[in-house]
């Protein structure tokens, strides 16, 4: 009984391939495209005073390599969650709930993209 396998040379181009594409880097950066949306309802959530807890509010790619919107005002967690003097409101939660399939849809397509731009 003989046995061939065809085809493993390109099978490994393609899968070096995908993997030069779907670097960390490039990761980030469709993530935090990916994110924009929640970034944009929870500035539009913020409360204004003089804007810098709005204005605060953007994706970023933190210092682990993780990939998430954050508010970078000192204050930001007193609203989000509220204290005993002051009751919450919330802008991430509620922007994450929102954007929830748009983000995760959003990212696989960009991704997806990725993988069949490659092979």
């Amino acid at each position: 009984m003989k046995f061939e396998l065809k085809g493993i040379e390109q099978a490994l181009k393609n899968i070096a391939a995908v993997g030069q594409s779907v670097s960390d880097e490039d990761l980030q950066q469709d993530a935090l495209a990916a994110l924009e949306p929640v970034a944009k309802d929870a500035q539009s959530l913020a409360p204004v005073d003089e804007g810098d807890l709005r204005n605060s509010i953007e994706p970023r790619i933190l210092e682990d390599g993780t990939v998430g919107v954050v508010i970078g005002d000192w204050k930001g967690h007193f609203f989000e969650f509220g204290t005993v003097n002051m009751r919450a409101q919330p802008m991430l939660g509620p922007a994450w709930h929102e954007n929830e399939d748009a983000v995760i849809q959003s990212f696989g397509g960009r991704v997806g993209a990725r993988i069949e731009g490659a092979v």
